[in-house]
Parts: structure tokens; sequence; C-alpha cells
């Protein structure tokens, strides 16, 4: 069955004017369980098509479906509802509370959720244990490496315990060897808690890594590769 599947996505942009087609046309579907990677040029369209399949855009025609949920016409506070149960986001920057622990920042989507403390509480220390953070749970963002920031914003990201895990250039602003640990937490992911893993990424080495890869161009896909 279909974890993802897009038809005719299109999405256009007024610029100064101008129109931009971010994505035109793009047809791609996704079966449950999978670990894909969208790779391409910057403008190619990767980072809109993330936003779409997280709800965090709409399209401007075409249609969108995650785990049988049609995205098109949805009312943003069904949207939300969609981005808090279905959904886990991990981005570049982290986006971690400066002021919070890293435990704390992985109860927020748990708090927006409506869990119970006891219950938030014990599902983030479960999840800093799982990112090998379990000795730095009390540290705020500050007091943490890149790499460990992204472990927390990882963990963050599976608080509600997501059916698709999008990450959008993870490694992005991480060393190699940081970068490579990372990686390997993802892919982990995808294997033994069967989440659907979608990396948008510029980096071919990981990208090689996932069964599939959606190669995009001028918002369109230019071609599959499976490995």
């Amino acid at each position: 069955m279909a974890a993802i599947e897009a038809e005719e996505l299109t999405r256009i942009f007024q610029v100064g004017g101008e129109e931009v087609r971010a994505l035109d046309g793009l047809t791609v579907s996704l079966e449950r369980g999978s670990l894909a990677a969208v790779v391409g040029p910057s403008g190619s369209g990767k980072s809109t098509l993330m936003a779409l399949l997280g709800g965090l855009d709409t399209p401007s025609s075409g249609s969108v479906s995650v785990y049988d949920q049609k995205l098109n016409g949805m009312a943003p506070v069904d949207l939300a509802a969609y981005r808090r149960s279905t959904v886990g986001f991990v981005f570049q920057d982290f986006f971690l509370l400066s002021h919070l622990t890293a435990i704390e920042n992985v109860e927020v989507p748990l708090k927006l959720a409506q869990v119970s403390r006891s219950e938030r509480r014990d599902r983030a220390n479960e999840l800093i244990e799982l990112v090998g953070l379990g000795h730095r749970g009390e540290h705020r963002p500050q007091q943490l490496s890149g790499g460990e920031r992204q472990r927390v914003a990882i963990a963050r990201a599976l608080a509600n315990r997501p059916k698709l895990l999008l990450a959008d250039e993870p490694t992005g602003n991480l060393d190699e060897k940081t970068g490579m640990a990372i990686t390997e937490i993802l892919l982990n992911l995808n294997k033994d808690r069967d989440i659907t893993v979608l990396l948008v990424t510029h980096n071919p080495e990981l990208a090689k890594q996932t069964e599939i890869q959606f190669h995009l161009g001028g918002g369109k896909l230019q071609k599959t590769i499976c490995s």
C-alpha cells in the first residue's frame, strides 16, 4: 500500500511579478515502509515537495495523499492534526528551543498533542536514549554539539510516533563523521521501527544508501533509481 501518492503536483509562486513553478506536474508514489531520497540541484523543487507532503503548504493544482489522507482542501485545523499524528520533521537547522533542555524539547509535540505529563516524560526519556543521548538529556541546546542537537531533533520528530519521517538536508550543517552517525540513526529508524523515511539531500553518498532515489529538475521528476 502507498504511503505517498502525488499526482500532477504543481506549486506556483509569484516572485516580483513573475510566475515561478517550483513544482510542475510532478507525479511520484512511495510504498509504506520505504526508505527514499529526493535529490537534485537547488531550485529543483525538493523542499517544496517536502512542504506539500508535510502539510506545511498546499499545491496550486494536482493532488497529494499521505497514508490515505488527501491533503488537498484540508482545513488548517485538520492539517495541524495531520502534522501532529502522521508526520515527523527533521530540518537542517534543528529548530530547538534554547530555553528548554533536550528532554523538554522532545516533549514539545507531546504537549501539543495533550499527552499527560508522566507519559510525556517517559516517552521523551525513551527517545533520548534511542538517539544515544541519555547522559545529555538535561542539557540545553547551547551546551550540545551540532550532532547532538540533530539527535535531539530526531527524537522530537519521533515523539508522536509518526508514520512518515521527512528529513530536509538533515546532515547539511554537520561534518562528515557526524553526518554519517546521523545517517545511521535515520536508516535504522526505517528498518527497526517500520517508519517510511523520505530524505531531501544534496549528498550523493547519503542518497545511495536509500532504496529509491527520486531525481528532480525544474520541478519535474527526471528519473527514479531503485537500489
